[in-house]
C-alpha cells in the first residue's frame, strides 16, 4: 500500500524539454495565409448570404404545399367524388361592362360636358356632411338606389 504513494509518475521522469514546437518558417508565412483566408471568405459571404436568406422561405413554401396537398388530395379523391361538378363561367368582366354602360347611359350630353368643363377642383363641397352619413346608413343595394335616382 506503501509502495503505490512513493511511485513516481511515469511523465515526471521524462526530461523538462517541450515537446511540441512550432513547424519551420511557420510565422514567416503566417501573415500571408491569415491575408489569404480573409480574402476568401469576403467571396463566399455574397453566396451564403442569399443562401441563408433563402432557406428559411423556401421550408415554409414547401411546408405550406405539403400540407395542402396531404389535405386537397384525399378531400377531392374521397369525398368529392360523388358530387355533381359545375361548371363556373366567368362573367365578372362582361358584368363590369354592362354596369359602365348603364352608368354612361343614364348621363345625358348636358350635365356630362358640365362635369368636364367645370371649373370645381371639390366637388364634395356644397354636400353636407349629414346627408353622407344619412345616405350610407340606409343600407340600399345598387337597384334601390338607381330607382331612386331615377324618381
Amino acid at each position: 500500500m506503501y509502495e503505490e504513494e512513493n511511485i513516481e509518475p511515469d511523465f515526471m521522469k521524462r526530461p523538462p524539454k517541450n515537446p511540441f514546437r512550432t513547424p519551420d518558417s511557420y510565422f514567416e508565412s503566417l501573415e500571408d495565409r491569415i491575408m489569404g483566408n480573409i480574402k476568401d471568405q469576403t467571396k463566399k459571404s455574397s453566396s451564403t448570404r442569399i443562401i441563408r436568406f433563402l432557406k428559411p422561405a423556401l421550408g415554409i413554401a414547401a411546408s405550406i404545399t405539403l400540407v395542402y396537398m396531404l389535405a386537397y388530395y384525399p378531400i377531392n379523391k374521397f369525398l368529392l367524388k360523388d358530387t355533381v361538378q359545375t361548371e363556373l363561367t366567368d362573367t365578372t368582366g362582361t358584368d363590369l361592362l354592362n354596369d359602365y354602360s348603364i352608368n354612361i347611359a343614364s348621363i345625358d350630353d348636358n350635365s356630362l360636358i358640365n362635369a368636364i368643363f367645370t371649373d370645381e377642383t371639390n366637388i364634395f363641397a356644397e354636400t353636407n356632411p349629414d346627408e353622407f352619413l344619412a345616405y350610407l346608413s340606409t343600407g340600399l343595394n345598387d337597384v334601390e338606389i338607381y330607382s331612386e335616382i331615377q324618381n
